[in-house]
């Protein structure tokens, strides 16, 4: 295994035989060359930004055969040299040239010294990436699982640890505690946060923020999560800040369900409420309603030929009255 400089990194598909190549550069003793490196797994890839170090391995080329074994590079992802979950390039490993004088800056770099100064060069990360340094991680619980990307997009396999800004022998506290609750700590939460909404700047943490975020999915099994509905509930609803039970969370600016050849299938063991910004009403009660008025008008247009039966007034009046409550 080997320490190596990205210097290139292939997006084409026009040589079959290069596809999600890069080329990169390692230096000893002051003197380099390039090689080209293959992901260590296509199931999972990391593409790197230009200056970021990889680890590269050795590994069968698909030309092996039994008798003839043919060696390949690949990478393993970058090193998270300036723990950024932005990029973590660095000026002075950019564009390295074989033989030339970069080993030094690698030799640093590989020993801990990430550091750069204010009389470093811009870095020049590549061709379409856009540098966000104001990005945070987010805070990590013993035991938690997480994946993120540069931007702010993330998934955490979690639960609710109690306690986590207490220290002890063997942890040090947390800086910031979890944003939802819940009175059984074992019980998993799987968050989908897309645009932090939070931020503490580079090399701090943060926790998801429903309310915050830009598109959140929370799956929760016996968490309270406080977010704040755009518009109220109807009664008889328990809001969803209290609500203790498995349930599943979209919150975004904007929903939109498509069904391109099929039906939109809405269903409630007790219910399916409704609430807009003039109305807010569930859907038993609204058709019930539609149906007493439909009946009474029914009547009415009935008696006209004189062939009815007298109309509810009460009914009617009540089924007005229902209408009249469902209105914001």
């Amino acid at each position: 295994m080997k320490l190596a400089t990205v210097q290139k990194v292939i997006l084409n598909d026009k040589d079959p035989n290069k596809i999600n190549s890069i080329i990169a550069s390692t230096q000893s003793g002051g003197v380099g060359s390039n090689i080209e490196c293959y992901p260590l797994s296509l199931n999972l890839r990391q593409i790197p930004i230009i200056g970021e170090q990889i680890y590269v391995v050795g590994g069968s080329d698909s030309a092996s055969s039994a008798t003839a074994k043919k060696i390949k590079n690949y990478y393993i992802s970058p090193v998270s040299l300036q723990f950024n979950i932005n990029h973590n390039s660095l000026p002075t490993l950019n564009y390295l040239k074989p033989g030339g004088s970069g080993a030094a800056a690698i030799t640093q770099a590989s020993a801990g010294i990430p550091a750069v100064s204010s009389t470093d060069s811009k870095p020049e990360l590549g061709n379409g990436f856009v540098e966000v340094p104001s990005i945070s991680q987010l805070q990590g619980y013993i035991g938690d699982v997480i994946f993120e990307g540069r931007f702010g997009q993330s998934i955490r396999f979690g639960y609710t640890p109690k306690n986590v800004k207490k220290s002890d022998p063997y942890i040090d506290g947390a800086t910031i505690e979890p944003s939802w609750s819940s009175t059984k700590p074992e019980s998993p939460i799987t968050i989908f946060r897309n645009g932090a909404g939070v931020s503490r700047g580079y090399n701090k943490f943060v926790v998801e923020d429903i309310n915050k975020d830009d598109t959140s999915i929370w799956m929760c099994s016996q968490q309270q999560v406080g977010l704040k509905l755009s518009q109220q509930i109807t009664l008889g609803v328990q809001p969803v800040s209290i609500y203790n039970k498995p349930q599943l969370i979209l919150s975004s600016d904007r929903l939109v369900l498509n069904s391109r050849n099929d039906h939109i299938i809405l269903s409630g063991g007790k219910g399916v409420h409704i609430s807009t910004p003039n109305w807010k009403s569930n859907v038993d009660e609204l058709v019930n309603t539609i149906e007493l008025l439909t009946t009474e008008l029914n009547k009415a247009a009935a008696l006209l030929t004189g062939l009815g039966v007298p109309m509810d007034v009460a009914g009617l009046t009540q089924a007005l009255v229902k209408l009249q409550l469902m209105k914001q």
